[in-house]
């Protein structure tokens, strides 16, 4: 089974310790020994039926990805660049080329490079039950069991109510008002839509061949004239931008008749926002988080990260963010903490 590692994302959520140049899936957010992209692939050590990595990514953060992946041993193939930003829909239809063209079996395990999962062994035991899915020529996707009513993903429905097994799926919905989440969290037949899936890869490319055969063309196109050296595939820049991008959800997962759910409940998080590292960090007894030494009088429930040991004192402060770097300081009570990307993309332009 062929670990397929998405790479694309900007980071500009977790500004301005996470930004385009070094985005989060670069840095150790949630473990000081391993950044988020080590950690992806490090929770598959152990399922002796797991291949080589493939990371795709931009051409700007080539060295990171190296420089990443030989740390952790990681580093046995070249690294697949996209040209361009067109969503997950050609970067996955790539990975199957080179799956098909590379792999016997043709299975991918396509996993985003900055999610979080706290339980490990839970997430590799529904790891094997997606391989066996897949293996069964199904789309294998790893659907979060909520444990809130969640606004901020998308949900997939299924046909029975359970939390365990193979679910096939029965609708996509789109990211609920709160009314509508309090009624899925409920319901038990709703899943989180994580984003992370187990295909085989000549089913993918038969579907796409019917439901995206333009898009596909171009892909299989930028594969073919792709610059190929013992470091990188560079996908060929001129076909790639001729792509009118879509989502892998849209594309192909709303259309085929395929899917099916892997429940998991594993402590999985996609880390989209600073009130989402604060809940997921080891706390004080008044709740607070943070880096360096910090001095506390009536402070409860903050967020706090300096950058060379700087202490800081809060007097006062609660339910606050304070995140400094380089590249800026960051200031916002948590019930603002969605609009540090306009904040990050105002700086940015």
């Amino acid at each position: 089974m062929l670990p397929v590692i998405l790479s694309g994302g900007s980071g500009t959520r977790l500004w301005p310790l996470s930004t385009p140049d070094i985005p989060k899936q670069f840095l150790p957010l949630m473990d000081p020994e391993r950044t988020m992209i080590q950690q992806t692939i490090s929770r598959l050590d152990g399922l002796d039926f797991m291949s080589s990595p493939l990371v795709i990514c931009n051409g700007k953060h080539l060295p990171l990805v190296r420089s990443q992946l030989r740390t952790i041993g990681r580093l046995n193939r070249p690294v697949m660049l996209e040209p361009a930003g067109r969503n997950t829909a050609p970067a996955i239809a790539a990975a199957a080329l080179y799956c098909i063209e590379n792999e016997k079996d043709g299975l991918m395990l396509v996993l985003a490079s900055d999610h979080t999962i706290l339980n490990v062994p839970a997430f590799q035991k529904a790891v094997e039950a997606a391989r066996n899915a897949a293996s069964q020529n199904k789309y294998a996707l790893f659907g979060i069991v909520p444990t809130r009513p969640e606004t901020g993903y998308g949900y997939i429905e299924t046909e029975s109510a359970t939390n365990t097994g193979v679910l096939p799926v029965k609708a996509f919905k789109e990211k609920p008002d709160a009314v509508t989440a309090e009624k899925y969290a409920a319901a038990k037949n709703y899943f989180w839509n994580s984003g992370m899936f187990a295909i085989p890869a000549g089913l993918l490319l038969r579907e796409m061949e019917t439901m995206e055969p333009e898009m596909l063309e171009h892909v299989k196109n930028a594969y073919a004239k792709a610059a190929r050296t013992d470091e990188s595939i560079k996908l060929d820049k001129e076909s790639f931008e001729l792509i009118n991008g879509n989502s892998i959800d849209y594309a192909v997962m709303e259309h085929t008749k395929n899917a099916v759910v892997i429940p998991l409940n594993a402590g999985w998080s996609d880390v989209g926002s600073w009130d989402m590292v604060w809940e997921l960090s080891q706390k004080d007894e008044n709740d607070n988080v943070a880096n360096n030494a910090t001095f506390c009088k009536d402070a409860s429930g903050n967020m706090i990260h300096t950058e060379d040991g700087r202490a800081v004192a809060l007097l006062g402060i609660k339910d606050c963010v304070i995140i400094e770097s380089k590249d800026g300081l960051l200031i916002a009570d948590k019930q603002y903490v969605q609009e540090v990307k306009k904040a990050a993309e105002s700086f940015l332009k």
